[in-house]
This record gives structure tokens, C-alpha cells and sequence, in this order.
């Protein structure tokens, strides 16, 4: 029988001794493989002309994920967790086997690649991919296909399962550092004794006796305790992507064997250092995972709030059901005291409820008939019956926690620095350990302890990772901060730009003003009644989606007249809208400048009485028919907005579709100084085009279709909560609620994330700056240097942690 020899995989690194799968490359050699799926893997990822992968400098561990229970998804499994996006639909997976940043990489680039993938970002801290796709190109399962090929294990997310794997971890480190803690303590008595010895004596016998104990008692520290490290060193030694897990085995291993070896020549033995080096190690490993934890409190609080069952009404009485199982269209009972499982319409009865979640609103807000209420929000006064508007996974709390993840994911310009110099970081501190361990026995004439142990110092004392957690760790923090607040940043580069804005634009209706406008005066002309433009007016109005046409819609019912089917509808962004009666009457409801484009003679019509009232034209059959007289209120916050703004050296410009003399008036009443009217979708895009061209970055705030073009072009856009569907989509910032003020506090908050992030890369610089030359020079022990290294990341991540305080 024939004894194969070892090889190791191409693809995931891992060395067997079964026989090689081999395929050739263009250079007439071939590659071996451990199995069939590395070798697809390899195909995949050469053929997407990627294959720089495998000389990637921080690729640290093996990319096929190992010991993972392999689960099967089907399309309708999947389907439960879409959430649509206009034409496209967006997707959270939980990745199981990321062990590195090669892995991020490697997935956003391979799915990137899929055609119909339009977006995708991954969280390395979460193990979570985000991503947007065109259903139409590519189905959910395809996507799945293409990461298990990868050899990792795609599941839907879910909060459940990501607390499952991070208890898990958790509880795995706790273990690892039990044992070591308390065979440190162990290790130190015996210790003691050997150093009093060393100055007092003692006899050789005894002190070999301790020695060997400290063998005993530091072995399993390094190797079980110690074992993630020891892994990570070998896989990352195996594909050549030497990392933090390397400098700290590289510390505690040298320690245990110059000591191993010192123990059998019959000198000094450093066992303890090897030990402490494991066990400050993984002290501060837990406390990162506790500030990770705490920084992800905010879209906790979202998931904490969403119901697990909800009880479902049928023709056999009511019955609970998992909340994953409502469908569109099921009828839900929903009591006093509970939670909305998912958005739903009411259909029987009223009550109150309590939208601070979702809004901000400290009131319980009346519901009726007809209106909607978003998942999360707590019913307080009556038993109402409601119907489902869409699955769970698309209901609002899913939403807003899906684009918090997204934005923690995201990754700002900062980092790229960063991840540049740990590329290269890790191999140049190991060859300066070994010159200083080198120069300081043979040039300084040192014993070979005290160079072993000046080169360790060296290796323990760099810190790559503070320098990897330096722009994360305060992206993730102010994301999770700003979620509590009522303020969802689509992605962690939207802070970078939000913190260098310079002028902002905002929208008058929907936007400075709550979007509900009341009808306070009609006035008629050309011989019509106020009942027949009533009427008319209602019936085109109906299928338009613009606050004031609701305005105009509700005012008819409360006439007791009824809208009448409208033909032809169509809607002019910026100007008006058109549509025929059932008689064949074409109407006309819009600006002046709408109606005197579209031929209709305009009569002279007296200046309204309230000097802030827009005023909406119509015309019946091509004549001029009357008009409507419309208030809407300005917001909450909106004058203290423009102050902060203001404050904050930010000029604040008001434009708006509405006539001038209405845009100003409400522009000196919030206390603007600029104020542009009658400006339609295209003149509102050159306009920040303009501003953008001189070198302005620009926010532009607004909520409706005619906003959208300028939202997509501004620096930065906002968007409020119960904006058009579009310009929801093109917003970078979302505010949930009434309150105006949170977009300063937005402002303030990007601003103190990239204080935080100056901060966290300038001590990672300055730390290894001053301490690695202090341990050449010999100053500073393993243990102290192990000690700092572990208080430097600590450091950042509790700086990160005070964006969490933030107010």
C-alpha cells in the first residue's frame, strides 16, 4: 500500500495526504486540490479575474469554512426575507466562516460579480452581507449558490441566530480564559519563589522541581487557552498572510520554548510571561467583544422590539402564529398592550398609539379606519382588527435594522489608510524583532534570554489591531448611536461626507412643513360652482400622491362629495396635474405658470387673505374654474434647525416648486435668508450641480418625486420618515419623526465620528511609534509589552464607545 505525500491545498491552504485533484494553469503547471469544490472555488474566483486573492498580504486564513452545518434553502424561504426597493430587493445574509478581512474581500468582489447584484456590503465585525440585487436577473437562491461554492455558509438573517453565534463566541472565550486565569494564578506562586530564590537561593533540586511545575502548569495555557491564536498563526503562515494572531503566538510560543530549552541547560526560565502574554491576550479579546456588543445596543433595541407571535383571525376564531408566518392580506387581532407585529391597515375599530419608536412622538396618535400602523408600535387603548400590508421581514422595524446594518458595514475613505499599512505591518515588526533579538546577542553581547526577550517585547508590543479597529469600531458606535435617535445613515461613508457639508437645501412641503395641508378658502370663477369644482377637483387629485392633493381629496369628503373616476391621469412634477372627467372634460390643477403653459387664460384674481396660503388652480373644459386656498404648518424644530445649522456655519437655502411669494414668506418665518419658488424637478438638479461645481458640498433635504433628481445628485441627502417611496431610495439619511432638529444632530454626530476616527488612527500611529522603539531598547519585558498592546486596542474601542453617549 502506498503512502501519499502531504500537499496543500491551492485554494483553502489546508495540507492532506489523499490523492490531489490537479488542474493545469496557462503556464503549463499545474495546482493541486484537496477536493472538487476547491477546485471549483479556484476556477470561479481566476475566471472573474480575481485571482489575486491568493497573494493578498491580509489574507489570513483558509477560505473553505470549516466544521459548518450545511443548511438548504429553497426560493420560497427566501422570499420571506426581500425587502422590495423599487425594482430592485434587498437582502441580509448571515455568513458563517469569516475569519479575516481576506474573506470580505474575497465575498463582495465574487458577488459583486453576479449579474444582477447591484450592491453588496459586508460587515466583517457581524459576519453579515447586505446587498441589493435585480430579481429580475438574478434569484436569491443563485446568490447562495455562489457563496457556498466559496465554501462558506450562507443563511437568511436573523437576530436569533446572530446572538446564538455571538453568545457562543462568548462562551468559548470565557472558558479559554478562565482556564488560563486561573492557572496563571497558579503559575505566579510558583514564580515568586523561583525570583527569591534567584536573590536569596535556593537548591537546585527544589528549583527544578518549580521549574518543571511551570512547565506543567503553563502548557496548557499556551496551547489550549492559547489555541485561537496558535490556529490563526498556522493558517495565516499557510497562505502567507502573516497577522495579529501570529505576533501573539509568535510572543507566547518563543517565551515557552526558550524557556522549555533553558529549563534543560540549567538556566532562568520565563514560563510565566508566556502564560500572562496568553492571558492579558484574551482579557482584552473579551472586553472588545463586550464594547462590540454594547456599540450594537441600538439596532438591538429594534429587534427587542419586534413581537415574535402575532394571533391571526379566521373563519375558526383567532390563533397565534409565528410572526414569519403572516402573510399580505391576513387579518390580525391586535390587543390593548400589545405591539403591531408587522405594518398593517385597520379595518374594525379605533385606538391610540404609542409611535415613539417609530417616530419620535411622545402622544399616543387616534387610528381609524383606513389608516396604517408600522411594526413596533404599541397599541394603548382598544382591541382593533387590521390587516397585513406586507411580511415581516419588509415591515418597517426590518427595514430601518437592515439599513443600520448597512451603514455599520460600510466602509468611509479613513480606513483605506489603514488597511494599506496593516498590509505590510505585521511582516516588517517580526524582521525588526528578529534584528533587534539578533543585534542585541551578537553586537551588544547580551545573554540569549535577554535577547529572546527584548525581541519579543518588540513583536508583543506592536499593535496592528488598534490600527483595524480604529475606523469600524466608531462607524459601528455612531450608526447604532444615531439609530436610537431616530436619525438611519444608509452607510458609514455618508459620516465623511455629512461632516463636510457647507450648504444646505430644503424643500418646502413635506419637508419645513408637516405635509398636511388643509384647505382654508375656495374661490370660483368663470361661472362654475363651488360644488361642480369640488367635485372636479377631487376626481383628478385622487390618484396623485402630493400632499396637497390629499389636502384637496379630504376637503371633498368631508363635503359629502365622492370623487368620480378620473381617465388619462398624469402627473408634472414641479407644475401641476391633468386628467379627464367622465363627461370628457379635461382638468387642469397646478401652478399659475402650469395652467398659462397649457393655453388657459388666466383672469385677475384677488390677492388670498392669508399671505402664507398656496394657492392651487383649476381649470374645467379649458377654462379657468376657481382655486384653493392651502395651509400647511411649519414643523417641529424647524426654526431651531436653521439655527444650528447656521451655527455651524452651514448656509441654509429654502427651495421649493410652490410660488415665490409662499416660499418666502416661510422662509423669513424660520429665519432663511435665501429663498427660491416655482422651481421644477430640473432646475432644482442643475441648481446643486451649480453649487457643486464651485466647490460647495451640498445637503439636500426633500420628501417627494419632483425632490428625487436633486436628492441623488446632492453630497448628501434627507429624507423624513412617510417621504415618496423614490425619495426614500435616494436618500443617505433618513429621519424618522417630526422633529427638524435631528438633522443638525446628524450633522454633529458625523462630525464627532470623524473627530473619534482622527483620534483612534493618530494614537494606533503614536502607540507603536513610541513603544516599539522603548522594547529595542530593551526597557520593556514580554509581559509589560503584551499588557500595552492589549490596552492600546482596548483604548480605541472604548473611545468608539463614547460616540454611544453621545447627546
Amino acid at each position: 500500500m502506498s503512502i501519499q505525500t502531504e500537499s496543500i491545498c491551492s485554494h483553502c491552504g489546508i495540507s492532506f495526504r489523499w490523492k490531489a485533484i490537479e488542474s493545469p494553469t496557462d503556464d503549463g503547471s499545474c495546482v493541486r486540490f484537496c477536493c472538487r469544490g476547491c477546485q471549483g472555488a479556484w476556477q470561479l474566483i481566476c475566471g472573474a479575474g480575481l485571482d489575486s486573492f491568493y497573494q493578498r498580504g491580509d489574507r489570513q486564513s483558509p477560505t473553505v469554512a470549516e466544521s459548518l452545518e450545511q443548511t438548504v434553502f429553497n426560493e420560497a424561504d427566501l422570499a420571506r426575507h426581500l425587502v422590495p426597493e423599487g425594482d430592485l430587493c434587498r437582502l441580509d445574509i448571515l455568513v458563517a466562516g469569516i475569519t479575516c478581512p481576506s474573506c470580505v474581500w474575497l465575498l463582495e468582489r465574487i458577488i459583486a460579480g453576479v449579474p444582477g447584484v447591484e450592491h453588496v456590503s459586508l460587515s466583517y465585525s457581524g459576519g453579515i452581507a447586505s446587498l441589493r440585487f435585480d430579481p429580475r436577473l438574478v434569484a436569491p437562491l443563485e446568490i447562495f449558490h455562489v457563496i457556498s461554492r466559496l465554501g462558506y455558509t450562507p443563511r437568511p438573517f436573523s437576530p436569533e441566530q446572530s446572538d446564538l453565534d455571538a453568545r457562543r463566541e462568548r462562551d468559548d472565550l470565557l472558558i479559554r480564559f478562565g482556564t488560563a486565569l486561573f492557572l496563571t494564578m497558579q503559575l505566579m506562586a510558583y514564580s515568586y519563589a523561583l525570583y527569591a530564590g534567584y536573590f536569596q537561593g535556593m537548591a537546585p533540586g527544589m528549583k527544578q522541581f518549580l521549574q518543571y511545575v511551570s512547565l506543567a502548569v503553563t502548557t496548557p495555557v499556551v496551547f489550549y487557552s492559547g489555541w485561537p491564536f496558535l490556529s490563526g498563526a498556522w493558517r495565516s503562515l499557510k497562505t502567507r498572510a502573516p497577522g495579529m494572531d501570529l505576533l501573539i503566538t509568535v510572543g507566547s510560543l518563543s517565551a515557552w520554548i526558550y524557556s522549555l530549552w533553558a529549563l534543560f541547560a540549567g538556566l532562568e526560565t520565563y514560563f510565566e510571561s508566556a502564560a500572562m502574554i496568553v492571558t492579558f491576550v484574551l482579557i482584552g479579546r473579551l472586553l472588545e467583544l463586550s464594547v462590540r456588543r454594547q456599540a450594537m445596543s441600538g439596532i438591538g433595541a429594534l429587534y427587542a422590539s419586534a413581537p415574535r407571535r402575532a394571533t391571526v383571525v379566521g373563519e375558526g376564531g383567532s390563533r397565534q402564529v409565528d410572526v414569519d408566518s403572516v402573510r399580505p392580506g391576513d387579518l390580525l387581532l391586535v390587543r390593548q398592550g400589545e405591539c403591531f407585529p408587522v405594518d398593517c391597515l385597520v379595518v374594525e375599530g379605533e385606538t391610540e398609539v404609542d409611535q415613539s419608536l417609530a417616530t419620535g412622538e411622545s402622544l399616543p396618535v387616534l387610528l381609524q379606519v383606513g389608516d396604517q400602523a408600522r411594526s413596533g408600535c404599541i397599541n394603548v387603548a382598544a382591541p382593533v382588527t387590521v390587516q397585513a400590508l406586507r411580511p415581516a421581514g419588509q415591515s418597517y422595524l426590518m427595514r430601518v435594522a437592515s439599513l443600520v446594518r448597512m451603514a455599520q458595514a460600510g466602509k468611509p475613505r479613513l480606513q483605506l489608510l489603514a488597511d494599506k499599512i496593516s498590509g505590510w505591518f505585521v511582516p516588517a515588526v517580526i524582521l525588526l524583532a528578529l534584528m533587534v533579538g539578533f543585534g542585541r546577542f551578537l553586537l551588544a553581547g547580551e545573554g540569549a534570554g535577554a535577547a529572546v526577550m527584548s525581541a519579543l517585547a518588540v513583536i508583543l508590543i506592536a499593535c496592528p489591531c488598534a490600527m483595524g479597529l480604529a475606523v469600524p469600531a466608531a462607524v459601528l458606535a455612531a450608526c447604532s448611536r444615531a439609530a436610537s435617535l431616530g436619525i438611519i445613515l444608509r452607510s458609514g461613508d455618508v459620516i465623511e461626507r455629512l461632516a463636510t457639508i457647507r450648504i444646505a437645501l430644503l424643500d418646502k412641503t413635506g419637508t419645513l412643513t408637516r405635509g398636511q395641508p388643509q384647505v382654508m378658502g375656495i374661490e370660483t370663477c368663470g361661472g362654475y360652482s363651488e360644488a361642480e369644482l369640488i367635485q372636479a377637483a377631487a376626481t383628478v387629485e385622487q390618484p396623485a400622491a402630493h400632499p396637497l392633493a390629499g389636502a384637496i381629496v379630504r376637503h371633498a369628503a368631508g363635503q359629502g362629495s365622492l370623487p368620480e373616476t378620473c381617465r388619462e391621469f398624469r402627473n408634472i412634477p414641479g407644475r401641476g396635474i391633468s386628467g379627464y372627467l367622465p363627461d370628457g372634460r379635461l382638468v387642469l390643477c397646478g401652478s399659475e405658470l402650469f395652467l398659462s403653459e397649457s393655453g388657459i387664460v388666466l383672469e385677475e384674481l384677488p390677492d388670498p387673505d392669508n399671505a402664507a396660503a398656496t394657492a392651487v388652480l383649476v381649470a374645467i373644459g379649458g377654462r379657468l374654474a376657481g382655486r384653493y386656498l392651502l395651509v400647511d404648518g411649519v414643523r417641529n424644530g424647524a426654526v431651531e434647525m436653521v439655527a444650528g445649522l447656521a451655527a455651524a456655519r452651514i448656509e441654509v437655502r429654502l427651495v421649493s416648486g410652490d410660488h415665490q411669494a409662499t416660499v418666502e414668506r416661510i422662509a423669513a418665518e424660520i429665519g432663511v435668508g435665501s429663498a427660491s419658488g416655482g422651481m421644477t424637478p430640473d432646475q432644482k438638479l442643475l441648481y446643486v450641480k451649480s453649487l457643486q461645481g464651485q466647490g460647495c458640498r451640498v445637503l439636500m433635504a426633500g420628501d417627494g418625486v419632483n425632490d428625487a433628481p436633486a436628492l441623488a445628485a446632492a453630497t448628501v441627502s434627507c429624507s423624513l420618515t412617510g417621504s415618496s417611496d423614490i425619495a426614500l431610495e435616494n436618500a443617505d439619511v433618513i429621519i424618522t419623526g417630526d422633529d427638524l432638529t435631528r438633522i443638525v444632530t446628524a450633522w454633529r454626530i458625523s462630525r464627532a465620528t470623524v473627530r473619534i476616527i482622527k483620534q483612534n488612527l493618530a494614537w494606533a500611529f503614536l502607540y507603536n511609534l513610541i513603544g516599539i522603539p522603548i522594547a529595542m531598547s530593551g526597557h520593556l519585558t514580554p509581559v509589560y509589552a503584551a499588557v500595552a498592546m492589549t490596552a492600546s486596542s482596548l483604548l480605541v474601542s472604548l473611545n468608539s464607545l463614547r460616540l454611544m453617549r453621545f447627546k
